[in-house]
């Protein structure tokens, strides 16, 4: 064990029976069993897992009748210390600590009993991203760590078994007989890993040659060395290179390839490979954060464990849990933005979606309200003089999606738009997703102004058109506050109160519209034009290609 690490050597040599585990993509360690060996059992003076990196970690799989009063985590590669909180079932934890090991860390945690090594390292790999909403639940998978305790009677077989050991047969409780998977010849990849949070919109950095890349399973410490570069350029994408291209494309790199191989075309399938294929100008800022986010889009949904679990959910026949429901709520005072806002909404793709309309101070055109609205709409009429904050509280009452999302009426919609805020909502975990206020358009100027707001990042604050909350947290701060003015910003602070976390993605499938007059953010266009606070301006009406509008939504000019 002299190789080893000093700290990790250190724990080694304490003396007792201990028992080493290791997952086959590891630093090699001697004696180590390597993962999974569910057959391992009993109890050990102290266990030590090691693992290679975050995503390592959180599919690592221990066996369960391993049990130790100390349990170590070596984790190789993580860029930042974990923090860890016990499980309240648990026999008490008296000591925890973490210590630098090279590029990660080891972390040990003693208990006042033996405690299940493999609960340890699961709630390690959980506690390790932004608690996150279970994505895709209801399918139940034997990841072939063994059971917990063997009761006869009570067991339930699994709906899916990675690693059968004999023959699987009808059960009486399910009337069916579990199903298998794997190996599997792309992914999946854990989309709270491998995601685009850390995206750099303005980078300096070459593009770097995807055959210039070491091959194998992508991993977060690539992506992160990636991040300052302008993509990955690839002249052609041949055998053994469809794994790592999706997993790059999961976490937005921009990767351009010239071909793709048939074989490998057939793995990644038509709408990955055509956003690889598609022309990118790298060096254009918008045009590379355009590409990343089509492609991200499109990987994040064919490659992510969410995106596996409905697969083969739908193999065996099992009921899972859908994307969330969404209700917007959308409050006007202009009887002339009605139609427009409408259609806003309307055009919104692959969700599922319900308006709720806040006529502020007037009586809808029911005529438009049957044309253009959606088919679940709720009209919830208010008095010129209630409060902006009651009226939107108000809307929230009649709100029965899972999500609430505040959209203004003036503002430009891509049709993906609510769509990109739930694929965001699962990778980041975030109880509330936004965008930046990322791009204007003055209408006195006739100028669209793209300001270089940063984005995939947690964030204090997002543009208040775009606030996609959970619902119970809304009733649990309280809904809007009652109040006339800052209503987005009072929001968002009160979620921070709460805990809760706020995400910022992408803003290129929003347009913010500046009119001379009618904002609760009062600010002139001479500081949305101040260089200091602009990244780039486009004459006329030039929304991102995202925002993918017609020109019944073009603006009239002045």
């Amino acid at each position: 064990m002299s190789d080893l690490p000093e700290p990790v050597r250190a724990f080694l040599d304490q003396g007792g029976e201990q028992l080493v585990l290791a997952t086959s993509t590891t630093p090699a360690l001697s004696d180590a069993v390597i993962l999974p060996e569910p057959e391992y059992s009993g109890k050990y003076a102290r266990v030590l897992v090691a693992v290679a990196d975050r995503a390592d970690l959180r599919g690592a799989v221990v066996p369960h009748a391993v049990r130790a009063p100390v349990v170590a985590v070596w984790i190789a590669a993580l860029p930042s210390s974990p923090g860890f909180v016990p499980r309240p079932e648990w026999p008490p934890m008296k000591a925890f600590r973490t210590q630098p090991v090279g590029d990660g860390y080891l972390v040990v945690a003693r208990f006042e009993q033996p405690v299940r090594a493999a609960n340890v390292v699961r709630e390690l790999g959980r506690q390790s991203v932004w608690p996150g909403p279970v994505t895709a639940g209801g399918l139940v998978v034997d990841d072939g760590s063994g059971p917990v305790e063997a009761v006869e009677e009570r067991v339930v077989p699994p709906d899916v078994v990675l690693r059968p050991t004999g023959p699987l047969t009808e059960h009486v409780v399910t009337g069916r007989v579990p199903s298998t998977a794997g190996p599997f010849p792309v992914g999946p990849f854990d989309e709270r890993v491998l995601n685009p949070i850390g995206f750099l919109a303005d980078v300096d950095g070459p593009a770097v040659m995807f055959g210039s890349l070491a091959t194998g399973e992508p991993t977060e410490t690539l992506v992160r060395s990636l991040r300052p570069s302008l993509g990955v350029r690839a002249d052609a994408l041949d055998a053994g290179s469809a794994g790592l291209a999706a997993g790059l494309a999961m976490a937005g790199v921009p990767l351009s390839a010239g071909t793709v191989a048939p074989d490998v075309a057939t793995l990644l399938g038509p709408t990955v490979v055509e956003a690889i294929t598609a022309h990118v100008d790298l060096d254009d800022p918008l045009s590379r954060e355009e590409h990343s986010v089509v492609l991200r889009r499109a990987a994040l949904r064919a490659f992510s464990t969410a995106a596996w679990r409905r697969q083969h959910a739908g193999l065996a026949g099992v009921r899972v849990a859908g994307e969330p429901s969404v209700s917007v709520v959308l409050a006007t005072k202009r009887p002339e933005m009605l139609a427009f806002s409408l259609r806003q909404v309307r055009k919104q793709r692959g969700v599922d979606l319900q308006l709720v309309l806040a006529p502020h101070g007037f009586t809808p055109d029911a005529d438009v309200l049957r044309e253009l609205g959606p088919e679940r709409l709720v009209v919830r009429p208010q008095d010129e003089a209630t409060l902006f904050g009651d009226v939107l509280a108000d809307a929230v009452t009649a709100a029965d999606g899972d999500l609430v999302l505040k959209m203004d009426d003036d503002d430009w919609y891509g049709p993906e738009f609510v769509a990109d805020l739930l694929l965001a909502r699962a990778y980041s975990g975030a109880e509330m997703v936004g965008t930046p206020a990322e791009m204007h358009y003055l209408v006195e100027r006739d100028v669209t102004v793209r300001r270089g707001h940063r984005a995939e990042l947690y964030a204090p604050f997002v543009a208040g058109g775009t606030m996609l909350v959970e619902r119970g947290l809304l009733r649990e701060v309280g809904s809007f506050r009652s109040v006339r003015r800052y209503v987005d910003a009072q929001l968002i602070a009160a979620i921070q109160r709460a805990g809760a976390a706020t995400y910022r993605t992408h803003g290129l499938g929003y347009l913010l519209r500046r009119n001379a007059t009618g904002h609760t953010w009062q600010v002139d266009d001479d500081y949305l034009l101040d260089p200091a606070r602009v990244a780039e301006i486009r004459p006329g009406f030039a929304p991102s290609r995202l925002l993918e509008y017609d020109d019944s939504e073009r603006p009239s000019p002045g």
